[in-house]
């Protein structure tokens, strides 16, 4: 099945979140209140006087499942997730050329052009898509639309 990356909001105080089989179960009061398919969710967000239950949390870090807990208020709490992957290697070199400024610079240029271009496939498709043969007012789009792509060439050459 497809995760969604849906996110489980619970805002019932003294909720208790509990396991199942590969089930969160939503209890209030003992009694059930709802059940989800822990494959189907991203995270959870207790607000509140929400409890969870320790094999309810081993089974969300094991599925990449991070529930967080916020006070009734919204204010951040704490965080329960699982492993973390990532690269080393590639997010050292990712900081070191993040501290050079050449490579910055190639970066933010990149980006930059890239920005313009897209502006520029906006206008031209507006162009295309509803500009007239004859109107002198879709020309003048047109001839933006030739501006910013010698924009986006001189800002690659630099």
């Amino acid at each position: 099945m497809r995760k969604l990356l849906n996110t489980l909001f619970v805002t019932t105080q003294n909720a208790y979140l509990a396991r199942e089989g590969d089930n969160l179960l939503v209890r209030v009061d003992q009694e059930t209140r709802a059940r989800f398919p822990v494959h189907t969710l991203e995270g959870v967000v207790a607000f509140g006087v929400v409890n969870a239950s320790p094999p309810l949390m081993h089974l969300c870090m094991e599925r990449g499942v991070a529930i967080t807990f916020l006070s009734e208020n919204g204010r951040f709490m704490g965080s329960v997730q699982g492993m973390t992957r990532g690269n080393v290697l590639l997010r050292r070199e990712q900081y070191r050329q993040a501290d050079s400024e050449p490579a910055s610079a190639a970066v933010a240029r990149n980006i930059v052009a890239s920005k313009i271009a897209n502006q520029r496939a906006v206008l031209l498709r507006a162009v295309r898509d509803h500009g007239g043969t004859g109107d002198a007012s879709w020309g003048e789009v047109t001839a933006a639309g030739d501006r910013l792509r010698h924009l986006a060439e001189k800002v690659l050459e630099e």
